[in-house]
C-alpha cells in the first residue's frame, strides 16, 4: 500500500484499516452501471476496490503527491479519472453530465468537510446518494433532528434536500495519523419531497443563522422588533421556543413573514 505523510494543512487522515475499508464498502454497495465520484481518495485505499466494479471512477484529490500516485497506479484505466482540483474551487464541466446522478463517496478532509457538504445541498440534482467519512461531531449535526443537542444550521440545510443516517463509527486508529476524535460515516439520500425552495429564499440563510448564532434565547428575543406577537400567533409558532427546537418548515415561514410573503 502506499504511504505517504499527511498533510496538516490539508486536514488529512489516512483510512488505513482493512477491517473499516470492508465496512464501508458494504454499506456503499457499488454496482457495475454506478458512476462514482470520490472525494479526497487520498492514497487510494477505497479507490482500489472501488474501480474493480464500477462504470466509472472519478477521483477529485488537492493534494499533488496523491493526484501522482494514483495516475501512475491508473495509469492505462479508461473508466478512471483523476481529477488535480480543491473540490470546493472545481471546474464542474469536468463531471460528465450524462453520467448524473453520481454516487459519491469520500473520507472527508476534516477543516472543509462542511463547506463540502453544504455544496452538494446546492448540487442536489447530481446526487444519487452519498457515503461520508466525517468527524463524528459533524455527523451529529447533519443528522440531529428537531430538539437534538446537535441540531442547527447544517442540520437543517442539508434536511431541506436530503434523508441523512448515521451507519458506521470509526475510531482513531484506523487512521494515519489517529485523529483526536472519533469519526462516523452517513449516507444521505435526496428527498422525494424537496425543500429546495426553502434555501432558495433570500432570507432563509439569514434566519437561520441570526437563530442559531443565538441558541439560548428565545424566538421572540432574537426576532424582537422585526416580528410582532401577532405575527407569531398567525404563523402558529410558539416564540417562547428557543432554535433547536424549531422545525424547518418553521424557519421558512419565518423567512417569508419578514419579507411579506404568504409561504409556498
Amino acid at each position: 500500500m502506499y504511504r505517504k505523510p499527511a498533510k496538516k494543512s490539508l486536514g488529512q487522515h489516512f483510512l488505513n484499516d482493512s477491517y473499516y475499508v470492508d465496512q464501508i464498502l458494504q454499506l456503499v454497495d457499488p454496482h457495475a452501471d454506478d458512476c462514482i465520484v470520490e472525494i479526497g481518495p487520498g492514497t487510494g485505499c477505497l479507490t482500489d476496490h472501488l474501480i474493480r466494479v464500477v462504470q466509472q471512477l472519478i477521483a477529485i484529490e488537492v493534494d499533488h503527491d496523491c493526484v501522482e500516485h494514483l495516475r501512475q497506479q491508473y495509469a492505462g484505466m479508461n473508466h478512471v479519472s483523476i481529477i488535480d482540483s480543491d473540490f470546493l474551487k472545481l471546474d464542474t464541466s469536468a463531471l460528465p453530465k450524462s453520467l448524473m446522478p453520481f454516487r459519491w463517496v469520500g473520507n472527508l478532509p476534516y477543516n472543509v468537510s462542511v463547506p463540502i457538504l453544504l455544496q452538494l445541498a446546492e448540487w442536489v440534482d447530481w446526487v444519487e446518494d452519498g457515503h461520508f467519512l466525517v468527524q463524528k461531531e459533524v455527523a451529529q449535526r447533519c443528522c440531529a433532528q428537531v430538539g437534538e443537542r446537535h441540531y442547527g444550521r447544517l442540520g437543517v440545510v442539508l434536511q431541506c434536500v436530503f434523508t441523512l443516517e448515521s451507519c458506521l463509527s470509526v475510531p482513531p486508529a484506523a487512521f494515519d495519523p489517529p485523529p483526536k476524535v472519533d469519526s462516523e460515516m452517513f449516507v444521505m439520500r435526496p428527498l422525494m419531497d424537496s425543500k429546495r425552495h426553502y434555501l432558495a429564499h433570500p432570507l432563509f440563510p439569514s434566519v437561520l443563522s441570526k437563530s442559531f448564532s443565538h441558541r439560548r434565547k428565545t424566538m421572540r428575543t432574537i426576532f424582537r422588533g422585526s416580528i410582532t406577537d401577532g405575527q407569531w400567533e398567525n404563523l402558529g409558532i410558539d416564540s417562547q421556543l428557543r432554535p433547536e427546537k424549531i422545525h424547518r418548515d418553521d424557519f421558512y415561514r419565518i423567512a417569508c413573514c419578514l419579507a411579506n410573503e404568504i409561504p409556498s
